[in-house]
């Protein structure tokens, strides 16, 4: 049954229709309804839920530096830019990919906030490459704040200072667990020229992990009562992207990601300082591969007695093997059913008379 609420809008269910409001606007559309999936359908499906989880653990990874000040579009631009990722790999197929083989260069310059994009806002292209030694490094020259920095704070007083920072973290969905690599961070008054930088993180690359780099910028504002720099940034001012990505360059042994996220929350623990290394909880995208890659095995016949199935001649052994059992089987049962029947009492002829069992 559909009703309208005092606003005027329609909810509720009429016949094979649902209404339902949305920002304000009436929706009508068709009534769910259940359909047999098909082989594709069931990859498809199979691979969105791959993909929605894989782009929440990523937000859910850099939201202690973007914090909420995102504009409402950022979630579905986080999907589409990982789907187009997964999408784009060469190397495997629907059903049997995952973000280890994607194109990751649909990941860089994702703004999580288009209202102030980190590219518009940053008047300078900060270099990203790996070196030598696989570790990442950023390249950045010169920066004078009141030529190189566009912000709507320009003009007024309020700001004292701007902070540049860049993190990098590393992503193992095939062993579950993201790690906050390092954070680099470039602090500079308004009117203060900053000399060029080379910024490398040294830290270990824990294996098997891709590795993402966000850049954001902060405007900043003097606590006196603390005597430090506090951010000016809000959902309407807050520059921060994906400005590079790189694949994993090696494989991480089974069980790896566990005993790391272990060992790391013993030494924190010991230390009083927080663990950089988290399990990914609620990912379901390893169990969907495997599955799906289960069920490929069983479907796919054996040509010549190679691939996946069993060869042909052991296929036949095999099959002869369970005719054998079956007829055993029928043959044992009909002998059960003559001893039944030599041996079964006829009660019809017992009916009225008094019978000592």
């Amino acid at each position: 049954m559909a009703t309208i609420d005092i606003k005027g809008g329609i909810h509720g269910t009429a016949g094979s229709v649902v209404y339902r409001s949305y920002r304000g606007m009436n929706i009508v559309q068709s009534r769910p309804r259940r359909f047999k999936q098909t082989q594709a359908s069931q990859e498809a499906a199979g691979e969105f839920g791959l993909i929605s989880q894989a782009s929440k653990v990523i937000r859910e990874a850099f939201r202690p530096f973007y914090h909420h000040f995102h504009d409402g579009g950022m979630v579905n631009r986080m999907t589409a830019a990982v789907s187009r990722s997964i999408r784009g790999s060469r190397s495997r197929e629907r059903g049997d990919r995952d973000l280890h083989d994607g194109e990751l260069s649909f990941l860089e310059g994702l703004e999580f906030n288009e209202d102030s994009k980190f590219c518009q806002v940053l008047q300078i292209r900060p270099q990203v490459r790996r070196n030598e030694k696989g570790q990442v490094t950023i390249s950045l020259p010169e920066i004078d704040p009141r030529r190189d920095f566009v912000t709507p704070f320009k003009g007024s007083n309020k700001v004292k200072g701007y902070r540049l920072s860049f993190v990098l973290a590393g992503f193992n969905f095939r062993e579950e667990f993201y790690e906050y690599i390092g954070e680099k961070k470039i602090s500079m008054g308004p009117g203060t020229p900053t000399k060029a930088h080379e910024l490398v993180f040294e830290q270990e690359v824990p294996k098997g992990c891709l590795l993402l780099v966000l850049g954001m910028l902060e405007c900043t504002d003097t606590n006196v009562y603390k005597n430090e720099q506090e951010p000016l940034n809000s959902r309407e001012f807050n520059p921060v992207s994906l400005i590079a990505a790189f694949q994993s360059e090696d494989e991480a042994e089974e069980g790896y990601g566990e005993s790391r996220v272990l060992r790391h929350y013993e030494e924190a623990a010991a230390s009083g300082i927080p663990t950089r290394t988290q399990m990914i909880t609620g990912y379901r995208g390893n169990s969907v591969l495997r599955s799906r890659r289960a069920w490929k095995e069983l479907q796919t016949p054996s040509i010549g007695g190679k691939g996946p199935g069993l060869p042909d001649q052991e296929r036949g052994q095999v099959q002869q093997e369970m005719e054998q059992i079956v007829r055993e089987k029928l043959s044992q049962m009909r002998e059960q059913s003559a001893i039944a029947k030599e041996t079964a009492i006829d009660t019809s002829r017992l009916m009225g008379k008094r019978v000592k069992f």
